[in-house]
C-alpha cells in the first residue's frame, strides 16, 4: 500500500510540472523592441559599423582613370558594333549572291535538259522508223569496249541478229 501511495504521489508531481513547453523561453537578450509582427526569429549580430571607415574622396588620378576607361570601352562597344553590322551586311550579300547563282544555275539546267529531251525524243522516233529491234539493242549497248568475259557469247550473237531481213527472230519491228 505504501509503494502504491508513493507512486501516486510522483505521479501528481510529475502531472503538476510540466515537462514540454509547446513554445520555448526566448532569453531576454534576444528580445527587441520591435514589434512582434517585425521581429526576427534569427537574433541580429554585432554591430560592426562603427569600425568601418569613413568613405574617402576618390583621388582625382583615380577619377581620370576611370573616366578614360570608361571612353575606351565606350569606343570599343561602338566599333564591336560597327564590325557586328559589316559582318551582318557582308553575310546578306552573299547568301543573296548564292540564291542569285544557285537561281541561274538551275534555270539553265533547266532549258539544257529540254533541249536534251527535245533531241533525245527526236533521234529515239528516227531509230524507231529507220531500223529493226536488234539493231537498236546493238546501238545501245557498246559492243566493242565491254571488259566482261561473260559477254563474249552475247557480243557475237547481236551483230548476227542485227542483219536485215526476217531471218532474225523479232526483226520486223514492232
Amino acid at each position: 500500500m505504501k509503494a502504491s501511495m508513493l507512486l501516486r504521489s510522483s505521479t501528481q508531481q510529475l502531472e503538476s510540472e510540466a515537462s514540454f513547453q509547446a513554445t520555448p523561453e526566448v532569453p531576454s537578450s534576444f528580445r527587441s523592441l520591435a514589434p512582434p509582427q517585425f521581429q526576427s526569429p534569427v537574433p541580429q549580430g554585432p554591430n560592426y559599423s562603427v569600425f568601418a571607415q569613413p568613405e574617402e574622396p576618390e583621388p582625382e588620378i583615380v577619377r581620370q582613370w576611370r573616366e578614360h576607361q570608361g571612353e575606351k570601352i565606350a569606343q570599343r562597344d561602338e566599333e564591336s558594333k560597327r564590325k557586328r553590322q559589316e559582318r551582318i551586311a557582308g553575310a546578306e550579300k552573299e547568301i543573296d549572291k548564292l540564291y542569285e547563282d544557285y537561281n541561274s544555275k538551275k534555270e539553265r539546267t533547266i532549258q539544257e535538259n529540254k533541249e536534251n529531251e527535245g533531241e533525245f525524243l527526236s533521234s529515239l522516233t528516227a531509230s524507231l522508223l529507220a531500223s529493226t529491234t536488234w539493231s537498236r539493242i546493238c546501238d545501245l549497248i557498246d559492243l566493242e569496249n565491254s571488259q566482261s568475259k561473260t559477254l563474249t557469247r552475247y557480243r557475237k550473237v547481236l551483230p548476227k541478229l542485227r542483219k536485215p531481213g526476217d531471218k532474225a527472230p523479232g526483226a520486223a519491228g514492232y
